[in-house]
């Protein structure tokens, strides 16, 4: 097995977790009933839960207007009952991307200081950039990738890379965040 192979059957592992973790920060969000695709809640339709303030609330409409709008929204709620989670998180991915590149000015504009809606504009940033970081493996998991491969293979647990704990930390606090100021934020993939 390969540094490769093993290091996105690490990622894929670490994205469980965090989104293990917004679940358990998150659990009074709830999805729309009947509107859900598998491990996936679907933003989509009326909010599940009240915004934590008024111009959370404005975000979140701009979230749903988003995910209904833009391809990249479309295919992510449109995904097939059964759907891998790889497909599922590519698929969420490249709407987050969507989301910063095309609708981040009217999300801080919505957020209007208000210190919950501007620290989530804030959080999306910090969602995207690191997400796009980790996929991309510009992060490495082990200060020594050679020297992890190695060490699997024995049966050690290979020395971690502080860098990248701390953007799976920053990407944690960032996902849960945006799910506490936009209920329709999904919370698990």
């Amino acid at each position: 097995m390969g540094l490769r192979h093993i290091a996105r059957a690490c990622l894929a592992t670490s994205l469980a977790l965090i989104a293990a973790a917004g679940l358990a920060a998150c659990s009074s969000s709830k999805p729309r009933a009947g509107a859900s695709t598998p491990a996936t809640t679907a933003p989509v339709g009326p909010p599940a839960t009240t915004a934590s303030t008024t111009q959370c609330g404005a975000m979140d409409e701009i979230l749903v207007e988003a995910l209904n709008q833009t391809p990249e929204g479309q295919a992510f709620t449109g995904l097939p009952e059964g759907a891998s989670d790889e497909d599922t998180q590519t698929a969420w991915n490249a709407f987050t991307q969507a989301l910063e590149t095309g609708y981040h000015a009217r999300l801080q504009s919505a957020a209007a200081g208000d210190a919950a809606a501007t620290s989530a504009v804030t959080a999306l940033t910090t969602y995207t950039s690191t997400t796009s970081r980790l996929a991309a493996g510009q992060i490495p998991e082990f200060k020594d990738e050679a020297q992890a491969e190695k060490d699997i293979k024995l049966g050690r647990t290979p020395e971690p890379n502080p860098e990248y704990q701390r953007s799976l930390d920053a990407r944690t606090d960032a996902h849960v965040e945006l799910s506490t100021c936009m209920p329709h934020w999904p919370v698990t993939f």
